[in-house]
């Protein structure tokens, strides 16, 4: 094929004004606008992780021995569930000697996974139930009372269960408020507790929102949420935004290990806590894959406390 002079002094042209327009770019200085921006800060973390002393422990361990190894992890708060055969003295002297925190402990212990509000005329029993509970946890300086409102009764309709459940956590929030501390309504999920009568976030929050009560309050439990509804960030900051939720907790998925181990994604949940500033509690209520001690120091990690 032939080619004319006039077209190969074009090419050569062509190739000589790009080399030449190639240099000059290259000795141009870098734009600052082509250098990526550093990420935000995030605010510094307001909350508090609480360790859990039931599901990290071997099971014969007594609880002062327990409090005794989060107190030298150097935990500024802890929580655990029933209180009935618990050292609570000497719990309470370990929380005078160190400075250490009770978070929570369950309010009604004896008929929150039974009748409890959901069948007719149970609620004294209850209400009794959380009494005990309130002085317990008034002993140990603990503000929040996880609740739980029993099983749902399949020979009761649906709304009158609703009814007594709103009727018995008004009382519940009363009693509550006049003792300064908090009946915490926890969801549990529909995979392992479908018996329970509250076991989604959107029921939990329907029943605060009616029970309208400044001492009734929600616990968002990030391992129960993800194993029964997931869409955690959107729920999570949705209650915290209209004062349902008071108290949160962690624990990954699948297994209940600590965060870090499973499919959440905890930066981000931590992240967003940070963000909207949340200042409450987190309750480490987990198993451990290591120990204790290294399970808290992994979350600290994680949430931005270490």
């Amino acid at each position: 094929m032939n080619t004319s002079s006039s077209s190969r002094i074009t090419r050569r042209g062509f190739l000589t004004q790009a080399a030449a327009l190639s240099l000059t770019a290259a000795a141009l200085p870098q734009s600052r606008t082509s250098e990526a921006a550093p990420p935000p800060r995030l605010p510094a973390p307001q909350y508090t992780l609480s360790v859990n002393l039931e599901l990290m422990f071997p099971g014969d361990m007594p609880f002062d021995q327990r409090l005794q190894i989060v107190v030298d992890a150097g935990a500024k708060a802890y929580s655990f569930w029933g209180h009935e055969g618990k050292p609570l003295d000497k719990m309470r002297a370990i929380q005078d000697k160190s400075g250490i925190a009770c978070a929570s402990i369950i309010g009604p212990t004896k008929t929150g996974w039974g009748a409890g509000l959901t069948k007719t005329g149970e609620e004294k029993a209850f209400l009794d139930d959380f009494a005990d509970s309130i002085k317990v946890a008034k002993r140990l300086g603990a503000e929040n009372l996880i609740t739980f409102v029993g099983v749902t009764q399949p020979d009761i309709p649906w709304q009158t269960q609703h009814d007594q459940i709103v009727t018995g956590l008004k009382a519940a929030g009363d009693l509550a408020g006049a003792a300064g501390v908090y009946a915490t309504l926890e969801p549990l999920n529909g995979v392992e507790n479908a018996q329970m009568a509250i076991i989604t976030s959107a029921r939990a929050y329907e029943i605060a929102k009616e029970v309208n009560h400044e001492r009734v309050k929600v616990d968002f439990d990030l391992y129960h949420r993800q194993l029964g509804e997931g869409n955690l960030l959107d729920t999570l900051k949705d209650g915290i935004a209209k004062g349902y939720v008071r108290f949160v907790e962690v624990g990954d998925v699948p297994g209940r290990f600590e965060p870090g181990t499973g499919e959440v994604n905890y930066p981000r949940i931590f992240q967003v806590l940070r963000e909207i500033g949340y200042a409450g509690y987190i309750g480490m209520e987990h198993r451990t894959t290591t120990t204790p001690k290294e399970a808290f120091d992994k979350v600290k990690a994680l949430a931005g406390l270490a």
